[in-house]
C-alpha cells in the first residue's frame, strides 16, 4: 500500500466516523425529546437543576477536601517516606537515603572505614 491508499482509507472511515457521530446526535436529540417534552420541558429542567444543585455542591465539596488532604499529605507528611532509600554498602543491610550515597561515594566509604568496619 502506498501513502495515497492509505491517505484515502483514513479518509473514508473519518467519514463513516462522522457519519455515526451524526446519527448519534440525532439519537440523543429523539432521546432528549421523549424525556423532556417541549411544553413543560422548562419546569423540568427546572426541578432537575434544583434537585441535582445539592449534589453537585456536596461532590465539588468533597473534591476539594481530598485535594486539600491529599496535598497537606504529599507535602507534610510524606517527604521522608518519598526519599529513595537503599541498602548501605559494608553496614549489614540499613538502610540510607540514597542521595547521601551518591553525592559522595568516596566519602562514605571513607567513613565507613574510619569507623572501624
Amino acid at each position: 500500500m502506498g501513502g495515497e491508499s492509505i491517505m484515502n482509507v483514513v479518509m473514508e472511515k473519518l467519514k463513516e466516523l462522522l457519519v455515526l457521530l451524526e446519527n448519534f446526535g440525532g439519537f440523543l436529540a429523539e432521546q432528549l425529546e421523549k424525556v423532556f417534552p417541549a411544553d413543560p420541558r422548562e419546569e423540568k429542567v427546572r426541578h432537575w437543576i434544583q434537585v441535582g444543585t445539592p449534589f453537585l455542591i456536596l461532590g465539588v465539596a468533597l473534591l476539594l477536601l481530598y485535594c486539600c488532604v491529599s496535598c497537606c499529605c504529599r507535602y507534610c507528611c510524606g517527604r521522608r517516606s518519598r526519599m529513595k532509600m537503599m541498602k548501605a554498602p559494608g553496614r549489614g543491610g540499613d538502610l540510607i537515603p540514597r542521595t547521601v550515597f551518591e553525592s559522595d561515594p568516596s566519602g562514605y566509604f571513607r567513613a565507613l572505614h574510619a569507623d572501624g568496619r
